[in-house]
């Protein structure tokens, strides 16, 4: 997957990416989403399984917002929105 590629997937806000394809691409992601989110990017972990992670870049300041946009069609509880943000980490911590 290519950095272009990454960042038109993740601007909808709506599909997560495999945390492992944005790894190669962390320092560049990282100066795009400083400058595009005027603050630090969060990297919103919306999945986790024994042999994958996926995740969303997110705004820190909303991301409240930015995990009601992807939960918008499906059935949330609480506890799913509470391990969302436990598993959660700032972008440069990646």
């Amino acid at each position: 997957m290519l950095l272009n590629e990454i960042i038109t997937i993740n601007d909808k806000g709506t599909d997560a990416i495999l945390i492992e394809k944005l790894i190669p691409y962390k320092k560049s992601l990282l100066t795009y989403y400083r400058d595009f989110f005027n603050c630090e990017p969060i990297l919103m972990v919306t999945s986790v399984f024994n042999a994958a992670q996926y995740g969303i870049i997110v705004p820190s300041n909303e991301m409240d917002e930015a995990l009601n946009i992807y939960i918008a069609d499906e059935d949330y509880s609480d506890e799913d929105k509470e391990v969302i943000y436990f598993n959660s980490i700032a972008l440069y911590n990646l």
